[in-house]
């Protein structure tokens, strides 16, 4: 039975990516993934959450993955301490939250991008091409933004999730993406 499954979905998901003519990105794919597998069992092989809940994991490791990379990029680019100690508090909390998100998608077999979106990437290079005050302004902007992006996510999430494990995830990850809010407002308000 577990074979005729796994065939199943590989059938699936290989004629899901042929009729697709566009490439898709990590968060993309793993949307994909995600919303071929069946939630209507709890085998060690089937998705557990519905799509929304599963939906909600990819967005927040995609934007969880973008804050590590842009952490590391502002860590290497930056001369201004308040950027560098923010993005340092980026890579610890973000960090940690991608772990447990890792670890809890694990354990309900979504899949999560291993990437960060093409949007974020795209970003990101725009970013790179930044430097001194400039980069620092732009980082910071960016980095409210998506902040205030994800805080809505989490917020959703809390409130309207269905998954005990996620909305904890979400109610914990809030104060944590508020907090992160208020620092960077603080930072931008100190940038020439």
């Amino acid at each position: 039975m577990k074979n005729l499954l796994f065939l199943l979905y590989s059938a699936v998901f290989t004629v899901m990516i042929a009729c697709n003519s566009r490439p898709k990105d990590a968060k993309e794919l793993a949307d994909s993934v995600n919303s071929t597998k069946d939630t209507a069992t709890t085998a060690n092989n089937i998705i557990t959450v519905n799509e929304k809940e599963a939906e909600f994991a990819t967005n927040a490791a995609d934007g969880g993955i973008a804050e590590v990379s842009l952490a590391n990029l502002a860590i290497s680019k930056t001369e201004n301490k308040a950027i560098a100690d923010f993005a340092n508090m980026m890579l610890k909390d973000h960090g940690a939250a991608n772990d447990e998100l890792i670890a809890l998608a694990k354990s309900k077999n979504i899949t999560l991008p291993a990437t960060m979106s093409k949007d974020y990437q795209n970003s990101r290079n725009e970013l790179a091409e930044k430097t001194g005050s400039d980069f620092d302004k732009k980082y910071a902007d960016m980095m409210e933004k998506d902040h205030v992006r994800v805080l809505a996510l989490m917020q959703h999430e809390a409130m309207k999730g269905t998954d005990p494990d996620l909305k904890a995830f979400a109610n914990k990850m809030t104060p944590v993406i508020n907090s992160h809010i208020n620092a960077i407002r603080k930072i931008k308000g100190n940038l020439k």
